[in-house]
């Protein structure tokens, strides 16, 4: 059973809608890259997870406080343990020494065991302050096979290698039922999660500088025009419905300016003016409630 569902972080589809619109910096390129591999990671670990036998629960992208904040990527609740899972998606030859992961070019790079173990210790205070005495075991998974391997690696500090997911996943057996602690515990860190934490680093985006017009739903250019009641891509020739296109841009401008109105003017300068402002307010008018009256019109969900 997931009793929290993954959710794509909101600065990634900030990214990926601003990819469209303007040319990101190496920075933000970087952070970009850094969240949607993160993402995938944790994706493809959920698919391991489908593979679980017997009854269990699973609480996704959890955000908890305790003295400290942290991110869990995953927890599992199976056989009356609590399971904290830290997601990796490092790719190349590594090698363990001195407490640390190196590059095998001598390069360090973060400590994913220290990630792991901080997170750890702040649910585990957390755990102890809400009563919940369920044994709580922490593990880093490594999820990109084959293109990571770690020479070296210590056998006591719960690593799980690519080739090792399978067999870690099939060790837990198949007929275990959902405990009432089990539950319980389920309950309150989802009570104790997050929903929007203190900090959230987003990119800056000035509306000036953003380009207008509607991105091709296929391959994402700047590059489509209206086409009867259609918007046609000029590139890879792509046709999307006119109304489906101009709701899609239309959550992307609510989603990149949630404090700006929604109104048949507005859409219509966000979309590049390639499409008219009386169709706008009729799609508008179709799939959002209208409010206010005359000149003073705007549109909610």
């Amino acid at each position: 059973m997931i009793a929290k569902p993954r959710k794509k972080p909101n600065e990634l589809i900030a990214y990926e809608y601003l990819s469209k619109r303007k040319p990101l910096t190496e920075e933000e390129k970087k952070r970009y890259r850094s969240l949607a591999k993160g993402f995938e990671g944790e994706v493809m670990f959920d698919t391991y997870l489908d593979k679980l036998k017997g009854e269990h629960i699973i609480l996704k992208d959890l955000f908890l406080h305790h003295s400290k904040y942290c991110q869990i990527d995953t927890i599992l609740l199976k056989n009356g343990k609590i399971f904290l899972f830290e997601i990796k998606t490092s790719k190349g030859e590594y090698y363990w020494h001195d407490d640390k992961l190196w590059l095998v070019n001598d390069v360090e790079i973060d400590n994913p065991i220290a990630q792991r173990d901080r997170a750890h210790s702040v649910l585990r205070r957390l755990l102890q302050s809400l009563n919940i005495n369920l044994p709580l075991l922490s593990y880093v998974i490594f999820v990109n096979p084959p293109e990571c391997s770690i020479f070296q690696a210590p056998l006591d500090k719960q690593l799980i290698l690519p080739t090792q997911i399978n067999r870690f996943i099939m060790h837990f057996p198949a007929t275990a039922k959902i405990t009432s602690q089990e539950k319980q515990a389920s309950e309150k860190l989802l009570t104790n999660h997050i929903e929007h934490p203190p900090f959230n680093p987003f990119p800056t985006y000035p509306y000036e500088e953003l380009q207008k017009g509607i991105p091709c739903d296929q391959c994402g250019e700047m590059n489509t025009h209206p086409k009867k009641q259609s918007i046609e891509c000029r590139l890879c020739n792509y046709i999307e419905k006119g109304s489906d296109a101009i709701i899609r841009v239309c959550k992307e401008h609510q989603f990149l300016f949630p404090e700006r109105k929604i109104t048949s003017s507005a859409i219509y300068h966000w979309c590049g003016k390639l499409v008219s402002k009386r169709r706008i307010f009729r799609i508008l008018e179709q799939y959002y409630d209208k409010r206010g009256e005359h000149r003073w019109i705007y549109f909610e969900k």
